[in-house]
């Protein structure tokens, strides 16, 4: 199956938009024969500009405090509470941690000249740039890898927050298994309901894609292809609302 997920709100498009950027920067490290440091450098300038925020931890440990009174009121089983526990210990690091908010290289001038390149309209080029020339000779593999992990590693109570409240809402995710003969469909939402998530899913070997415009009633899901084929069969899909 091929999975879409779509926020419903800026707070989950947020959270959404961060969790990825970490993603990216987890499996750019992982690659071996084709490793770049140019693109580690300008997904580290992406995390620093996003995940940095002030606002950011404050809407996390208030969200987290949110699942917390939430599980309060539930049935006090095992998995209910391990999960009110890792909440807390999510939260006690986020309260720790000191992130100052920006582009703070604390004085690291080479840095601070990657991030002005990357900012010009080439982006970041070893042209005219001697020092990250000597750089990237002069440092292993495993160095340069062990650089950038080392240098996300003060946002790792950011990512831990991002990644575990997200998994806690793919965990409420309702499928409902729909079918349509046209390209487009709509569902009804909830109103009284704060829905969060809308997830897709469509066989693998789908030909479309879909896009959604959504309101507080209603999802309208169009399904598109880049191909010149038109939506005559019978399409089948799952489709999920998931709210906090």
């Amino acid at each position: 199956m091929i999975r879409y997920e779509f926020p419903l709100n800026e707070r989950i498009r947020k959270f959404l938009r961060i969790e990825e950027i970490f993603k990216k920067m987890e499996n750019q490290i992982s690659v071996r024969k084709q490793f770049s440091d140019y693109n580690c450098f300008n997904t580290y300038f992406d995390i620093m500009a996003t995940a940095s925020r002030s606002d950011l931890k404050v809407e996390l440990i208030q969200e987290i405090e949110k699942q917390r009174l939430k599980l309060k009121s539930k049935t006090k089983t095992k998995k209910n509470k391990n999960i009110d526990k890792e909440l807390n210990r999510i939260r006690l690091k986020l309260e720790k941690t000191k992130i100052v908010s920006g582009f703070n290289f604390g004085g690291n001038k080479f840095l601070h000249e990657l991030k002005t390149r990357a900012d010009s309209p080439f982006g970041i080029v070893t042209t005219d740039f001697p020092e990250f020339q000597f750089w990237l000779q002069r440092t292993s593999l495993n160095e340069r890898k062990s650089f950038f992990q080392n240098k996300i590693k003060e946002f790792d109570p950011i990512k831990i927050a991002v990644s575990f409240l997200m998994d806690l809402l793919r965990k409420n995710v309702i499928n409902n298994s729909m079918e349509t003969k046209t390209d487009a469909i709509q569902y009804k939402l909830n109103p009284m309901l704060k829905n969060d998530l809308v997830v897709i899913s469509l066989a693998s070997s789908s030909k479309f894609f879909p896009n959604i415009s959504s309101n507080k009633y209603a999802v309208n899901v169009h399904f598109t292809t880049n191909l010149a084929l038109k939506s005559s069969k019978l399409m089948k899909f799952k489709l999920g609302i998931a709210s906090f």
